[in-house]
C-alpha cells in the first residue's frame, strides 16, 4: 500500500467510525457521540484534501488510487453525514418539539447518499483519461467532501453555539438557532444532493488554499484559518461551509459570469 492509499484508508475509517458513533450514541442516548462522529468527518475531510496531495508530491498517483479514493468519499461524504443529520434529529427533536413527515426523514438522507453515489461516477467518467499527476482546480457540481460539509458544520454549531466566547449569546437565541439548525437539516441534505449532480462550477478547496505563486499569500491564508479555528472551531467551519456554498452559486448570476 501506497502512502496516499494509507491515507485515503483512514478517510474511510473515519467515515465507518462517525456512523458506528452515531448508532452508539443513539442506542445509549449519548449526545457526546454525535458530537465526537462529526469530528471524526472533519478529519475525513482533512485526510481526503491531503491524499491526492501526497500522491503527486511522491510521484505514486495510480488509478486504483484514484477508484480507492472514490468509493472512501461514497460512505465517509456519501453516507455518514445523512446518518449523522437522522441521528441529531431522532435524538433532539423532542426537545424542540419539532415535527416533519416521518418519510422525508428517510428520504432526505437517502437522496443525498444517491447523489453523492452519482457524482463521483460521473467525476470518474468525466476525468477517466486525464493526467493523474496533474490536480483538478475545478469541479462540475458540489464536490462530496463540500457538501457534506454543511450538515457536518451544523452539527459541530448545534453543541457549540453555546460556547462562542466572542460575545454573548442569549440562551432563548442558543435555543432558537439549534431548534432551527436541526429543522433545517433533512431540507439542507437534499439541497446538497441537488448541488452535487449540478452543472454549477465549485473551485477545489484545497487547492485554492495551496495553489499560489505568492507563498506569503499561501501562508497568510493558513494563518488565518488557523486562528479563526483556534478561537471558534464550530462557528468557523460552519461559516467556511457556507461561504464555500453560496460563493459559487452567486456567481453564477453575476453579469460577466453570463456573458462568458
Amino acid at each position: 500500500l501506497s502512502p496516499q492509499n494509507l491515507v485515503t484508508i483512514g478517510n474511510l475509517a473515519c467515515g465507518v467510525g462517525a456512523v458506528l458513533l452515531c448508532i452508539v450514541g443513539i442506542v445509549e442516548q449519548d449526545a457526546e457521540k454525535l458530537y465526537h462522529a462529526a469530528w471524526w468527518l472533519v478529519l475525513a475531510e482533512f485526510l481526503d484534501g491531503v491524499d491526492g496531495k501526497i500522491a503527486r508530491m511522491t510521484g505514486t498517483a495510480s488509478p486504483l488510487g484514484a477508484q480507492l479514493d472514490s468509493l472512501a468519499d461514497a460512505v465517509a461524504f456519501g453516507v455518514a453525514p445523512g446518518v449523522l443529520a437522522f441521528s441529531m434529529w431522532h435524538m433532539f427533536a423532542a426537545e424542540f418539539a419539532l415535527s416533519l413527515h416521518p418519510r422525508l426523514l428517510m428520504v432526505a438522507p437517502i437522496v443525498y447518499s444517491a447523489c453523492a453515489v452519482l457524482r463521483l461516477a460521473r467525476f470518474n467518467v468525466d476525468h477517466e483519461e486525464d493526467d493523474l499527476k496533474k490536480e483538478n482546480v475545478r469541479f462540475v457540481g458540489l464536490p462530496s467532501p463540500g457538501a457534506a460539509g454543511m450538515p457536518i458544520s451544523m452539527a459541530l454549531l448545534y453543541f457549540g453555539i453555546s460556547d462562542i466566547k466572542f460575545f454573548d449569546i442569549p440562551p432563548d437565541v442558543v435555543h432558537d438557532v439549534r431548534g432551527f439548525l436541526l429543522y433545517a437539516m433533512p431540507f439542507i441534505l437534499v439541497l446538497m444532493g441537488l448541488l452535487m449532480v449540478s452543472r454549477v462550477p465549485f473551485p477545489h478547496f484545497f487547492a485554492w488554499m495551496t495553489r499560489s505563486k505568492k507563498p506569503v499569500a499561501t501562508l497568510a491564508k493558513f494563518i488565518f484559518m488557523f486562528g479563526f479555528m483556534c478561537l471558534e472551531p464550530e462557528a468557523c467551519l460552519f461559516l467556511f461551509s457556507f461561504c464555500y456554498t453560496l460563493v459559487p452559486i452567486i456567481t453564477q448570476f453575476l453579469p460577466s459570469r453570463r456573458n462568458v
